[in-house]
């Protein structure tokens, strides 16, 4: 009697859940997957108080962008072929954007070549006027040829590119297990290349073109569109995500320039040049090689696809 009882009452219970999973009123849960779990935890880790300084956020950014691409390669492994059709879809839609993301990556390496002429020019700069109280006339009309030409060359930079749409965010909206991964890579790789293009830019306001909220909600989404709103408070308040190195060089350049046309040059003027200079110099290296780091774990990812794709024949 005991037994029919709780059998009885497990059946109730049972065809309650199944009436309550089936109701349009509750909202699905996120999605939890070992990759979902394992992106989640390295976007949380950008959640912290060094992300407030914007340097420190960047570094943490491109770190955290080459981490996304080995947990999505690792995940990949488990992979032998495309089991839905839909999965082909999917995968061709990731070599295309794969494409692009390689493209900016030479474009973000590009960007900090053209910071380090920038950097050699102004060097010439505070070189001829160093230790020189009163700079000849043909001395000063060289140093201020330098910096004019650095001006106009900024003015000029092509705009960075952007791939921001609403195309991304609903080809990160898949069901399958596949989908999420390459979703994952494909959204964490944008909101980094778009950060990290802007940050090295010469326009210090330019803001940014953040990912759709319309996103696919998933244990990891979530974690991102948090990271998201913390960029977006950031620039709030009014702050940049230029390199502070890059925006106080242009700075100190802007102001030399100007002193140079009054004929009022200082000794100070010239010293704070050289040395942003050489604070960006130093900065700047480190982004380079971060980089590259994950324009090689793009790469990779891309021929686990295509040897996926491949067993098919």
């Amino acid at each position: 009697m005991k037994t029919s009882s709780s059998s009885s009452m497990l059946r109730r219970l049972t065809i309650s859940l199944m009436r309550l999973s089936t109701s349009s009123a509750v909202a699905p849960l996120p999605l939890t997957t070992p990759f979902g779990h394992q992106l989640h935890h390295t976007l949380q880790s950008l959640q912290t108080d060094h992300s407030q300084n914007a340097n420190g956020l960047l570094h943490a950014l491109v770190d955290a962008s080459t981490a996304t691409q080995q947990i999505t390669l690792n995940s990949l492994s488990h992979f032998t072929t495309c089991q839905p059709a839909s999965d082909r879809k999917i995968i061709d839609d990731y070599l295309d954007f794969n494409v692009k993301m390689l493209d900016t990556c030479n474009d973000i390496t590009e960007k900090i070549d053209t910071i380090r002429n920038y950097v050699e020019s102004l060097k010439v700069v505070s070189h001829l006027l160093q230790g020189n109280i009163e700079p000849h006339p043909t001395t000063l009309a060289r140093a201020k040829h330098f910096l004019d030409s650095c001006h106009n060359a900024m003015k000029t930079k092509r705009p960075f590119k952007r791939f921001f749409s609403q195309k991304l965010a609903q080809s990160s909206s898949s069901d399958t297990l596949l989908g999420e991964i390459l979703g994952g890579s494909k959204a964490v790789t944008s909101v980094v290349c778009e950060i990290l293009g802007t940050a090295l830019s010469f326009k210090s306001k330019q803001r940014l073109s953040l990912l759709p909220q319309s996103t696919r909600s998933s244990y990891w989404s979530c974690s991102l569109q948090q990271l998201q709103k913390q960029i977006k408070e950031h620039q709030k308040s009014g702050s940049s995500m230029m390199l502070v190195e890059l925006h106080q060089t242009v700075k100190a350049a802007h102001n030399l320039r100007i002193q140079i046309k009054s004929r009022n040059t200082t000794r100070s003027d010239v010293e704070e040049l050289k040395r942003r200079c050489e604070e960006l110099e130093e900065e700047i290296k480190p982004f380079e090689g971060k980089v590259k780091e994950m324009y090689k774990h793009l790469i990779s990812v891309r021929m686990a696809l295509l040897g996926i794709l491949s067993s098919q024949f």
